[in-house]
């Protein structure tokens, strides 16, 4: 069974899905860091540091997911996995 162009579709509607939460998060990530910055207890700015963090290994997965989404398109085209 060959199931390129039902992996295809699903991939883009990942991405577009991916886009979306994205950004979301960016907008959730930079009212932490806004926080973060005006904070004056040193102790709760190393929580919310640890919190951005957190957001900075989402993004960073989903990045990672994207790549993988966009190798499985050109392994789809070529006709092989890579």
């Amino acid at each position: 069974m060959d199931t390129r162009e039902q992996a295809l579709n699903l991939s883009q509607e990942v991405v577009k899905k991916l886009l979306e939460c994205g950004t979301e998060l960016d907008e959730y990530y930079r009212k932490i860091r806004e926080l973060r910055l005006l904070e004056d207890s040193l102790a709760f700015q190393t929580a919310l540091l640890n919190v951005e963090h957190g957001f900075f290994m989402v993004v960073h997965s989903m990045n990672i997911l994207r790549e993988q989404l966009n190798l499985l398109i050109v392994a789809s085209k070529k006709g092989e996995v890579v």
